[in-house]
C-alpha cells in the first residue's frame, strides 16, 4: 500500500515557477492535489493538471484555513514564489500541519543583511557593506564607488542598481525601497557579478548534507539593469577548493541557525580565487536545481519537501556523490517584450537525447515587458553534455528548435549565452 494513499496536498499558487512540477510529482506519488489561487483555470497552469482547484487567493489565510479543514487537507506546500511561501508558513500552524520553516527563520534567512551577519560570525567572507547613516550623511567617498544597491529581502534582481556617484546612490536607494516589504535596503561594494557559484544543501532532521555546486555566469540585459543568470553548469570547477576551505563552516552556520529540515541554496561570487558569499535561499531557486542535485547526489529534494509537508518527517539519506561522465547545464532562454502568441518546438525539444527538463516560467498569452530581470526568462532548459564543445553545439540546437512569437509574428526568444560562459 502506498503511504500517500488518500493524502491531500494543498498547493498555494498555480502559475509561479515550480507549481506544475509540484503537482505532477505529487500525482505520480499517488497524492490527491488541490491548487488554489485567484486566477481562472485557463490562466493557472497547475490548476489545469490538478485533481481539484479552488478559486481562493493565497492571501486569504482565514478562508483557506476554513476550506482546508472542511476538505481534510493533510499538507500544504508551494512553488518558489516568496509571497506564497510566507502564506504557507502562516497557514500550516493554523491547521496544525507540518512546515519545514518557521516565520522567524524565514524572516532571518531571506534577509540579506541577517545572512551576512551569520556569515561573519562563522568566518565566512562577505562583501563590504555601507551603513545607512553613511549614506544619509554622504560619507561614502568617491574612491568607494561603484557600489550596488538592492532590497535586503527581495528576489529576482528587482530593485537592483549599480551606482557610480552619490547622486545615483540616492536615487537607487529610493528605488530599492519599492521592492522590499520591510523597507530594508542593502548597499555593498561592487563585486564582479559575472562569476559566481551556487552551493546546494539538503537538511534532514538537523543533518546538513552537501548536495552539489555549480558555476554560474551572469550578464545584464541593459547597461543599467540588474545582472541575471546567463548559464549554470554542474559540477563547479572550484568545488574541491570550496569543500576543503569553507564547506565545514557553512554546515556549522546552518546548524547554528537551527535549520532542521528543508533545502538551501547559497550564491557566492568567485573572484581572484576567493569565495565571497552574497545571499541564501531557504527554498528552491527559480531554475529548480533539485534536478541536478538528484542527478549527482541521488537526493530528490522535491520528494523530501512533499514528504515532510504531509508527514512531518523524512527518510534518512547519506551524503554521497554519483560518478557521472556528463556535465549538467541550465540555460535560461529569455523573451523580448510583447504578448506571447505562438510557441513552437517544445515537443520536438523534449525528444532530444541531451534534454533533462524544461522549467517553464511564461506561457501562451503572457504579456512581457522590458523588465531587464529574471522576469523575462521564458524557460530554464536543463541538459547534459559531455564537454564544453558539446555545450556550445547543444545551445545552438536549442535555439534552432524552440521559437516564441509575439502578436506581430516577431521572434521573441533570445539568450545571454556566449563562449565566455564556459571559460
Amino acid at each position: 500500500m502506498n503511504k500517500y494513499d488518500g493524502k491531500k496536498l494543498l498547493i498555494l499558487g498555480g502559475k509561479p515557477i515550480g507549481s506544475c512540477e509540484l503537482v505532477k510529482r505529487a500525482k505520480q506519488m499517488g497524492i490527491y492535489t488541490i491548487v488554489t489561487d485567484y486566477l481562472k483555470e485557463s490562466e493557472s497552469p497547475a490548476k489545469m493538471i490538478a485533481d481539484e482547484t479552488w478559486d481562493i487567493s493565497t492571501s486569504e489565510i482565514d478562508q483557506l484555513e476554513e476550506k482546508a479543514r472542511y476538505a481534510k487537507v493533510d499538507g500544504v506546500y508551494t512553488g518558489v514564489h516568496e509571497f506564497n511561501i510566507r502564506k504557507m508558513i502562516q497557514l500550516c500552524p493554523k491547521l496544525g500541519l507540518p512546515c519545514y520553516c518557521t516565520e522567524k527563520q524565514w524572516n532571518q534567512l531571506e534577509n540579506k543583511q541577517e545572512f551576512k551577519r551569520a556569515c561573519i560570525e562563522h568566518g565566512i567572507p562577505v562583501s563590504k557593506e555601507y551603513k545607512e547613516k553613511d549614506i544619509q550623511s554622504n560619507n561614502i567617498g568617491e574612491k568607494e564607488f561603484p557600489v550596488i544597491v538592492k532590497p535586503a529581502d527581495g528576489s529576482g534582481s528587482r530593485g537592483f542598481s549599480i551606482c557610480s556617484n552619490a547622486h545615483e546612490l540616492e536615487e537607487a536607494y529610493q528605488k530599492a525601497k519599492q521592492f522590499t516589504p520591510t523597507g530594508s535596503v542593502l548597499v555593498e561594494q561592487l563585486m564582479d557579478y559575472r562569476y559566481s557559484v551556487i552551493i546546494n544543501y539538503t537538511v534532514i532532521d538537523g543533518l546538513v548534507l552537501y548536495s552539489g555546486m555549480s558555476d554560474k555566469r551572469s550578464k545584464k540585459v541593459f547597461d543599467d539593469g540588474a545582472p541575471i543568470m546567463s548559464f549554470q553548469c554542474y559540477p563547479s570547477e572550484h568545488e574541491n577548493q570550496y569543500l576543503s576551505t569553507i564547506n565545514d563552516s557553512v554546515k556549522r552556520m546552518l546548524t547554528d541557525l537551527k535549520i532542521k529540515n528543508g533545502v538551501v541554496w547559497i550564491e557566492a561570487f568567485y573572484n581572484n580565487g576567493t569565495f565571497t558569499f552574497n545571499e541564501m535561499g531557504y527554498r528552491f531557486g527559480g531554475s529548480l536545481t533539485y534536478y541536478p542535485v538528484e542527478y549527482f547526489y541521488g537526493i530528490n529534494q522535491l520528494d523530501i519537501q512533499i514528504e515532510y509537508a504531509l508527514t512531518g518527517q523524512n527518510a534518512t539519506y547519506e551524503e554521497r556523490k554519483i560518478d557521472r561522465d556528463h556535465l549538467y547545464c541550465i540555460l535560461p532562454i529569455h523573451v523580448k517584450p510583447g504578448v506571447i502568441t505562438r510557441i513552437e518546438g517544445v515537443e520536438k525539444l523534449k525528444q532530444k537525447s541531451y534534454l533533462r527538463n524544461i522549467v517553464s516560467v511564461h506561457y501562451l498569452g503572457d504579456t512581457i515587458k522590458n523588465w531587464g530581470s529574471a522576469q523575462q526568462v521564458f524557460a530554464y532548459i536543463h541538459f547534459v553534455a559531455k564537454d564544453k564543445e558539446s555545450i556550445i553545439n547543444i545551445e545552438s540546437d536549442i535555439m534552432r528548435t524552440i521559437h516564441v512569437y509575439d502578436e506581430m509574428e516577431n521572434e521573441q526568444l533570445f539568450n545571454l549565452f556566449d563562449n565566455n560562459c564556459i571559460n
